[in-house]
């Protein structure tokens, strides 16, 4: 592998230059397809074995965009036929509690400031936070949408067969670390937002520290880990804005990295990400429960 220490040389000698080109050269022809990041493209990555308890995962780092791909952890949710194996954890939603999902879309609605909202609940597993985002007085539509209908009693749409219906505000809490492939699943997802659209994500955020830490990217079919340059990358490619907001449960025990991702086209609901966040020092969420 061509080190820091030979580029250093090669800046002040020409003939060492052309030298550590065509040895990088080579190392990029020799890196095969399967090396490449999955969000920014580049072969400049590096595989980590990382050892937990009962598994060795296969951990691959971007150099460039710092995302993190865990591809053998994959789940294949396709094959299930019931919402019976997903935990009913404190952010899940039920007919008597109030759980994230309705807390993002409540935080969306306040920030979109409009009346008549479609909202899609991507990936929603056990959740009925869909009956109380219905309640919403901004609200006019709620659907699901998911790989696969797992009989919840609520309109329906397979994300993979795709809908000509579009989205004032689409919801994915907890859902886009299992992406086995970000640079399809994310622009499928804005794809379905109105042009004044906005989308709203959460999940962990990858800080460059030492990934063997981090017990979230191990959790059952997570695969994706992203960093705030990867974001930016998968933001860039498909011209949406962005914004991480910090919900808070981070004041519990859900851990620093949690955050919110705002996505959308519209330079308004960027102002008012804005505005909303200059009254509301943490994205809403479920009820947090202290760790002390």
């Amino acid at each position: 592998m061509v080190s820091r220490h030979q580029i250093s040389k090669a800046m002040h000698d020409p003939k060492k230059a052309v030298h550590v080109v065509l040895l990088r050269a080579r190392e990029l022809a020799a890196t095969p397809s399967s090396a490449r990041c999955l969000v920014c493209g580049s072969r400049r990555t590096r595989l980590r074995l990382v050892e937990r308890k009962n598994r060795t995962y296969e951990i691959r780092i971007c150099r460039r965009c710092q995302y993190v791909s865990n591809a053998g952890n994959t789940v294949d949710y396709t094959k299930f036929e019931s919402v019976d194996r997903f935990r009913l954890t404190p952010r899940v939603g039920t007919e008597e509690h109030q759980g994230r999902e309705f807390h993002m879309a409540a935080m969306g609605a306040d920030i979109l400031q409009r009346s008549g909202l479609k909202v899609m609940v991507f990936g929603a597993g056990r959740s009925l936070d869909y009956q109380h985002i219905a309640k919403l007085p901004a609200v006019d539509r709620v659907v699901m949408s998911d790989v696969v209908d797992l009989g919840i009693d609520a309109d329906f749409i397979n994300i993979a067969k795709g809908t000509s219906e579009r989205f004032d505000l689409i919801i994915a809490c907890e859902v886009v670390e299992h992406f086995p492939d970000p640079m399809t699943e994310f622009p499928r997802l804005f794809k379905l937002l109105t042009r004044k659209g906005l989308l709203v994500c959460s999940t962990n955020i990858y800080d460059g520290k030492n990934v063997a830490n981090h017990r979230y990217l191990y959790s059952r079919g997570h695969v994706s880990y992203y960093s705030p340059q990867a974001i930016a990358e998968i933001a860039r490619k498909s011209r949406m804005q962005f914004d991480f907001r910090v919900p808070e449960i981070v004041t519990g025990t859900a851990g620093p990295r949690k955050r919110y991702i705002l996505f959308t086209r519209s330079k308004k609901n960027m102002r008012r990400i804005v505005e909303y966040f200059g009254l509301h020092p943490y994205a809403p969420s479920e009820e947090v429960v202290r760790s002390d």
